[in-house]
């Protein structure tokens, strides 16, 4: 694994760089500010498989240098770990919103470390089916053979809007149990997603996927909220403040984006996706605190929901 860690305090890089080579990690390029981490990243002739981000930098911060790093084409799926001392949700909301992938505080725990390593490993794993989607999805034909298995999250090609699952559940995972308490999450959900999986070709499904990520987008833009897809047809939303639409003005308004793309669907002999969106779900239908548990219980609620129109749906959000 090809490292790139990017830190002003040369103390810490001292100690972060033997963590890294007792996990067998002895690719790293240290960069001591976001301006020469960037040119670094530009010029590398191989582009690097891991970066190790910093938030509190002068000049260009860590957070400024990710939403940076992910406008290089090379880079948009890269595992990003923030490595901080700051722990407060701004800065940790900030962090995910500009495309990390995970968040660890200082001072650095190695077993701590060694999960986040693996879990990037994990990430490098999957790259190779992102590439192969986000060059279906930018020419949107059959040409290409992809292999997409139904149940599996994978990142949505063309979805600004979408964070990575496995970003969202380290998103809460970081808010803890007491911050949970003000955070909601909710599902949409394609109600035939797998009928359409079965009768279209995975390049095909993977394209609808991406016209209702689109319609999403277009329907929740002037809203603050992280969304992934999370498989099997659903994507999931996580919100910390009540929203301008109720429940279901939004899942109309994503309804009607999907219609825009009808005369396609209609050419393929393939129906129109259909939408429902969720109840909200919340850390007290658990007791205790389990990031994976409530976007799953987001989800069920979608797929689960009955038409009865709920009025003020957001209003305790």
């Amino acid at each position: 694994m090809k490292i790139l860690a990017v830190d002003d305090d040369p103390i810490f890089l001292g100690v972060l760089r033997p963590m890294l080579g007792a996990l067998g990690k002895d690719d790293v390029t240290i960069a001591r500010s976001g301006h020469e981490a960037m040119f670094k990243l530009v010029e590398a002739e191989e582009a690097f498989d891991c970066l190790l981000l910093d938030i509190q930098m002068p000049g260009m911060s860590g957070v400024q240098l990710c939403h940076n790093v992910r406008n290089l084409p090379d880079y948009r799926r890269t595992p990003i770990v923030m490595i901080t001392a700051m722990t407060g949700k701004r800065f940790i909301d900030d962090a995910f919103a500009a495309g990390a992938t995970d968040y660890i505080t200082k001072p650095l725990d190695p077993i701590d470390l060694k999960a986040r390593i693996g879990m990037a490993e994990r990430l490098l794993k999957e790259r190779s089916l992102t590439a192969s989607l986000e060059k279906k999805f930018d020419q949107r034909s059959d040409i290409i053979a992809i292999d997409v298995d139904f149940d599996t999250p994978f990142p949505i090609p063309g979805f600004e809007r979408g964070v990575e699952y496995l970003a969202l559940e380290n998103y809460l995972l970081m808010l803890g149990g007491k911050r949970m308490y003000s955070t909601a999450a909710f599902g949409i959900s394609v109600n035939n997603a797998h009928a359409f999986f079965k009768e279209s070709s995975p390049s095909g499904f993977v394209n609808m996927l991406g016209d209702v990520a689109s319609a999403i987008s277009d329907a929740v833009k002037s809203e603050q909220m992280m969304i992934a897809y999370a498989g099997a047809g659903n994507f999931v939303a996580v919100l910390s403040q009540a929203m301008s639409t109720d429940r279901s003005e939004l899942e109309a308004k994503i309804q009607s984006g999907l219609e825009d793309f009808a005369s396609f669907y209609a050419a393929d002999r393939l129906p129109v996706p259909q939408i429902k969106v969720g109840d909200l779900a919340r850390t007290s239908f658990f007791g205790l605190f389990n990031p994976t548990s409530i976007l799953d219980h987001a989800v069920t609620l979608a797929q689960s929901r009955s038409d009865v129109k709920t009025k003020a749906w957001w209003t305790a959000a």
